[in-house]
């Protein structure tokens, strides 16, 4: 049982109005609910847990980076799973080196699918740029026997201060992240599309062809995209 709980005055005592919720901390020891602020329980004397330390949140603009592998599945079928094993694990390593060496951070796996974040928790003026030259060394650095489909998005997410993606904790949420998902499905094969955010950052350092905007579900108007091509110079390099 969780040492804290909340006391809510009966109705029949209260108005709507005035209905309050006064946090209780239950005693680890005899069960007694004690009110917040005590050190010790008022029944046994013994020690009371301490307030858990709310989640600290912020509003930050964030680079969002989806992958995922095309037809895995029907890829396997039929080879040694020790080879696909292989395949994949090489696959998978060689995708977070990539996403690391340009400051991302590997939020989680999903599936064949990868989420990573450019922003959160270190962030860098040009991170859209180091999302989208992720997602290009990535497809690059793919073998024949592997195919992908990427995209990446700017926006405004809120981010989780506190939260360790080494311990698979969901550090940002937000319609930045959902359309990135939706995105990413659309993609054409081996192919890279960004949205308006990403573009608009970083149009002088990649070079962009047209595509159809994406029906996204849940957006009332289709969502501009480009797909990235190439990287016009060198990392770092004006």
């Amino acid at each position: 049982m969780s040492g804290w709980a909340s006391c809510r005055p009966p109705s029949s005592t209260a108005s709507p109005e005035r209905t309050t919720v006064t946090p209780m901390v239950i005693c680890p020891a005899c069960g007694q609910e004690n009110p917040e602020g005590f050190r010790l329980c008022g029944m046994c004397g013994a020690a009371l847990p301490s307030a858990p330390a709310p989640a600290r949140e912020e509003r930050k603009v964030v680079t969002i980076l989806f992958t995922d592998l095309v037809g895995s599945t029907a890829r396997a079928e039929g080879l040694d799973p020790e080879d696909v094993r292989a395949t994949l694990s090489a696959y998978y390593a060689q995708l977070r080196a990539e996403l690391e060496r340009y400051g991302g951070t590997v939020e989680k796996f999903i599936g064949d699918a990868v989420m990573a974040i450019f922003g959160a928790p270190v962030s860098h003026e040009d991170d859209p740029e180091r999302a989208v030259r992720a997602a290009l060394a990535i497809r690059d650095s793919i073998g024949e026997e592997l195919q992908i489909r990427t995209a990446v998005n700017t926006g405004v997410a809120l981010v989780a201060l506190g939260a360790r993606a080494v311990e698979g904790e969901g550090m940002v949420s937000g319609d930045v992240v959902n359309t990135a998902a939706r995105l990413q499905s659309a993609a054409p094969v081996n192919g890279i599309l960004v949205g308006e955010g990403t573009y608009r950052a970083t149009r002088h350092a990649i070079e962009y062809q047209d595509a159809p905007s994406v029906e996204a579900k849940g957006k009332s108007e289709p969502v501009k995209v480009w797909e990235a091509v190439a990287a016009r110079s060198r990392f770092g390099s004006d």
